[in-house]
């Protein structure tokens, strides 16, 4: 599948769309639920995938009574993020080969994640050899509404300076598709799994894909 010819920008969700992290996310939440004295199961983190990191703590308040400040219980969940993460991050496949096809076609490229702040991200993609190509980042922090809202979504095509419209985003979440149809913006899901492959589709995936390495420039 080829990148439509009306797209000036791509924007790259991070976390298990970019970066093998959901397996990292997943470990951090099942140390912090239960350090809250709350069971965990592997479903909580198929119901969160792709929210905002304030939206992901209102939803353990709501649905499981976690109680405290929502900002300080961010920093506690992320801390644990990055104890695990931060040590053997990598890129997921075709991620390199269509940063770099794009990055020489003139695209401008960006990255929208709810789960990082900005210098996090500018982090892990210098970890991973990427944080040259990206001339955009935005963080949860500088919006006030996470996914599935399209406020990150519009920032970053704001920044890019480009019309949400010749806008293209990838997403592995539901609620990542969501935010960007919201947005006004083409949106392509890509994730292997089946179930959330075909959850994808039922958000309002333009295309969906099993891994970037479908797609070519």
């Amino acid at each position: 599948m080829k990148i439509p010819s009306h797209i000036k920008a791509v924007i790259f969700d991070m976390d298990g769309l970019l970066i093998d992290s959901e397996p990292y996310w997943a470990k951090a939440d099942e140390v912090f639920l239960e350090g809250h004295s709350i069971p965990y199961t592997p479903q909580i983190n198929l119901h969160i995938m792709g929210m905002g990191q304030r939206e992901i703590i209102e939803y353990y308040k709501n649905e499981f009574g976690l109680t405290g400040d929502t900002q300080e219980l961010i920093t506690e969940r992320k801390k644990l993020l990055y104890a695990f993460l931060l040590a053997t991050v990598k890129l997921l496949d075709g991620v390199k080969e269509i940063v770099i096809s794009l990055h020489k076609k003139n695209i401008l490229l960006a990255i929208a994640t709810t789960g990082h702040t900005r210098e996090k991200a500018r982090e892990i993609l210098g970890k991973v050899g990427l944080e040259s190509y990206f001339s955009v980042i935005v963080s949860g922090d500088d919006v006030e509404k996470g996914k599935p809202a399209p406020d990150i979504y519009l920032k970053a095509a704001e920044f890019l300076q480009i019309e949400p419209g010749r806008c293209l985003v990838f997403e592995d979440a539901p609620n990542g598709v969501k935010a960007g149809k919201a947005a006004g913006m083409i949106v392509f899901g890509i994730n292997k799994e089946d179930e959330l492959y075909k959850n994808l589709e039922e958000a309002g995936a333009d295309e969906i894909f099993r891994s970037l390495k479908e797609l070519s420039v």
